[in-house]
């Protein structure tokens, strides 16, 4: 018995803990009465309030209806303006007007062009016309940074009611850009050869280079902000994707195979003159003992190149006893590009060239020597050289073609 009063006090507690003021019946009604009314009272200001935003709501879309409709005519009003101050401007006797005529009929007669191009062989109105292009072009450069005293506003209108290019840079480019979306659709890639358009291929190949640079760190004007956004648009891929190469190495490099073939060649014609056979080959005359003889002037072009960088100290596929061998066989090698050349002789030279072949192609030294001691003696007068004399001083000195490829016969 105890133990059951104990637990009623200790149920008791707990509900004193969590409610500690006991309310009557009456009271918590009477409570709940008076919360329904206070939450019907703000459901009624809550309706009122949508009301009052429905309708101000539709008064704000009346209004800006009704503004945007005054700046329609605001802007129609002014475009009016703008195009009656333009055609006054237009009816002026002015040599601005002049040209602006001319360039309305170039574009008549060109397929809209704008840009009036023009060459050496171009007529003076042609020249005439394009300088004045250039310069509406850079009078509208001086207008967009704030100098506005080279170009009119009115004129401005006109050309752009023409449809002039102020910019025959962006033009070419957003012709181009045009052209690799078309390029893109059609191929499903970015990737242009030469052999496809040779243009758009220098064009994606300069795109590629300039973002290249920029990342660098380098200033790209060329690739502004804008026009990296525009080709991010078509997903543009700025690496070029390279197909890997084969590992096969073609003959002309395979120095061991052509030497045999080069030491064949020598055998049958002769000599090495391998270009002078390929042209006349070419031409129909005679065919090459085997048809591999046709690249011998590929491989000797190449060897020649390397035997430059070689002779240069630089790294070359050739070594000393390649150079050598090459050289044993009797391959002549260019001189580097700082050596001097020797002169040609001129028209002299081809006349003494000419003798000698009359001759047989035997240069008569004695007939040369007979000559050369004829005109030293002529040369002096009073034991005074005379001018164009080898004897001359070496400022008074003329040069004499003849007597030069003389002395080269000679050696």
């Amino acid at each position: 018995m105890d133990m059951h009063h104990h637990q009623a006090h200790l149920v008791q507690e707990a509900h004193q803990h969590h409610h500690p003021e006991t309310l009557d019946y009456g009271t918590v009604k009477h409570l709940l009465s008076e919360a329904e009314l206070q939450q019907q009272q703000q459901q009624l200001n809550l309706a009122s309030t949508e009301s009052t935003l429905l309708a101000a709501q539709s008064q704000h879309d009346a209004a800006k209806a009704v503004y945007d409709e005054s700046a329609l005519k605001v802007e129609r009003l002014k475009s009016q303006f703008r195009d009656q101050i333009m055609d006054e401007g237009l009816r002026q006797s002015c040599r601005w007007n002049d040209m602006y005529y001319k360039l309305v009929e170039w574009k008549e007669g060109h397929n809209g062009d704008t840009t009036v191009p023009c060459d050496p062989k171009s007529s003076e109105d042609v020249k005439k016309l394009n300088r004045w292009v250039i310069n509406q072009r850079t009078g509208y450069k001086y207008f967009m940074n704030g100098d506005k005293k080279h170009i009119k506003d009115h004129r401005i209108d006109a050309l752009n009611k023409i449809g002039f290019i102020w910019s025959v840079t962006d033009h070419l480019w957003d012709n181009n850009f045009e052209e690799l979306r078309r390029h893109h659709a059609e191929n499903g890639t970015f990737d242009v050869t030469h052999k496809q358009n040779r243009k758009l291929a220098t064009f994606v190949s300069r795109l590629r280079t300039a973002m290249n640079h920029k990342q660098q760190g380098l200033v790209q004007q060329e690739l502004t902000q804008e026009k990296i956004n525009k080709l991010n648009s078509i997903n543009f891929t700025w690496e070029l994707k390279r197909k890997p190469r084969k590992s096969t190495t073609r003959d002309t490099v395979k120095f061991d195979v052509m030497f045999n073939h080069l030491i064949a060649f020598k055998e049958i014609y002769g000599h090495l003159k391998v270009n002078k056979l390929e042209k006349e080959w070419k031409k129909g005359v005679g065919a090459p003992a085997l048809k591999v003889y046709r690249r011998l002037p590929l491989f000797m072009a190449f060897c020649r190149k390397e035997q430059l960088l070689f002779a240069g100290g630089q790294p070359c596929s050739l070594d000393v006893e390649k150079v050598r061998l090459l050289t044993d066989l009797g391959v002549e090698w260019k001189k580097p590009a700082s050596e001097p050349r020797k002169s040609t002789g001129g028209e002299a030279s081809r006349k003494k060239r000419k003798k000698v072949e009359d001759n047989g192609g035997v240069c008569d030294f004695h007939q040369q020597e007979e000559d050369h001691h004829h005109q030293t003696h002529e040369g002096m007068v009073g034991g005074v050289p005379m001018m164009g004399h080898p004897g001359l001083p070496p400022m008074l000195k003329q040069e004499n073609p003849e007597h030069q490829h003389q002395e080269q016969l000679m050696i």
